[in-house]
């Protein structure tokens, strides 16, 4: 239980330092994943500092709607650790066949759009606690594990400065890459909670010194500004482009995330000692739905419930939603001003894929908890292992492996995270235990 509940009154001076709290939290974990995606989809410059901050609006809109209208609770909505592994690698194979990221990025806007109507007609179906059911511990342990899996070799590729196609060893990068892991680390080792909670905006202004410190980095060239307020603009990408392919990627990937969006749910539930209900998560699930869909018409990186925002209503005892509202709005503010996204989308890669790997190494740790809260049989043992070596197996394959399946699978066919977890709910439900007969 905690000390302020949802609608407890605090003093001004405490609504003031919690809602300052709220928007370095929203700042820390959202600042990096737009920045690295939107240079593996083909953007530069003016482009990358616009995705960012329509991430920083979007974040603070959704994020608001949710809490006022959907589930209820204090939880950030941004950038989605999966969604980042699904568009590196097709990012990847796009760019190694010969294609066109441009064209990737306007059949990422149509597919995204699609899977948000698909989302919202299940919030609407009023059949999501049976949707829920299906992802167990088990499931959600896979999903957890596979992810950063997935996600390693573009950690590597930060880390020896050849993500974006160098092709030696660049030793900056190595080192700015090791300083902010190493940063990340002591911080989550030896600080204080609320320090530990924006451990990765410290490390990331750390290592962004150093980088600029010897040359391989700097704080954003404003020169290239053309305006201070800068307005999301509608399909910034392009008009829509229809591919069955990512269509059906993007609707499986949006299916697959409600092992993230129920656990961050029920989680945050558990902390603050509500009874949370059947109709706060179809309201939550129809709004997740619009959130997909104002990802795809404003193009930037899909969003997903953060699991941290339990820790830190843990961690402080307040789960007011005043002081979360007002960070709300000061996101969507920031989300508008040209500088500060200029200033965030000049986060040296190496640094930003060295928080990342600290980040995505603590999400695979709670994989491996899903395990033994799973209580693995002999028979859901197998499941897990098929699905692991599944999935694990297709993100080892060379790129052009696929491009000779017909092309409506090869989006999904291709991605070792989608396969694994598909793999897990169905081998789950085939190979679990059935009750002894009364």
């Amino acid at each position: 239980m905690v000390k302020y509940g949802l609608d407890a009154q605090l003093e001004p001076k405490a609504v003031a330092a919690y809602s300052l709290q709220h928007m370095v939290l929203f700042i820390a974990n959202c600042a990096v994943m737009p920045v690295i995606i939107g240079k593996a989809l083909g953007l530069e410059g003016a482009a990358i500092s616009e995705m960012l901050l329509r991430t920083f609006f979007l974040c603070g809109v959704l994020s608001l709607l949710q809490t006022r209208f959907g589930h209820r609770y204090p939880i950030i909505d941004g950038p989605s650790g999966m969604w980042m592994s699904v568009w590196l690698g097709l990012s990847a194979v796009v760019s190694e066949l010969g294609g066109d990221l441009a064209v990737l990025r306007t059949h990422y806007e149509f597919g995204m759009l699609i899977a948000g109507v698909f989302v919202i007609g299940l919030g609407l179906s009023g059949r999501m606690k049976y949707i829920a059911s299906l992802f167990s511990p088990l499931v959600n342990g896979v999903f957890l594990v596979l992810m950063p899996i997935q996600l390693s070799k573009s950690f590597i590729a930060g880390m020896l400065g050849t993500v974006y196609g160098g092709s030696e060893i660049d030793k900056g990068s190595f080192v700015a890459f090791w300083i902010t892991v190493v940063s990340m680390i002591l911080i989550n080792v030896f600080a204080p909670p609320f320090v530990k909670s924006i451990a990765i905006l410290i490390s990331i202004a750390i290592g962004w010194v150093f980088a600029f410190a010897i040359g391989i980095g700097n704080f954003g060239d404003m020169s290239g500004l053309t305006s201070f307020i800068i307005l999301p603009e509608l399909f910034p990408w392009g008009t829509p482009v229809f591919d069955p392919g990512i269509l059906i990627t993007c609707i499986i990937g949006s299916f697959l995330l409600f092992a993230n969006v129920i656990a961050s749910l029920f989680g945050m539930a558990d902390v603050i000692g509500d009874d949370f209900t059947e109709g706060q998560l179809n309201r939550g699930t129809v709004l997740y739905g619009v959130s997909t869909i104002a990802i795809s018409s404003f193009a930037t990186v899909g969003f997903v419930p953060f699991a941290t925002s339990i820790g830190i209503v843990r961690m402080t005892e307040v789960a007011t939603r005043k002081p979360f509202y007002i960070g709300n709005i000061a996101m969507i503010v920031l989300g508008v001003i040209g500088p500060v996204g200029m200033f965030f989308a000049a986060i040296p890669p190496a640094v930003g894929y060295g928080a990342m790997t600290v980040l995505f190494a603590v999400i695979l740790k709670q994989g491996l908890d899903y395990f033994k809260k799973a209580g693995l049989t002999e028979r859901t043992g197998i499941a897990v292992g098929i699905a692991m070596l599944t999935g694990t197996g297709i993100m080892m394959q060379p790129f052009g492996l696929f491009e000779h399946l017909p092309s409506l699978i090869v989006p999904f066919a291709s991605n070792g995270l989608l396969v694994g977890v598909i793999l897990a709910i169905i081998l789950e439900q085939v190979l679990r235990e059935k009750p002894a007969a009364g």
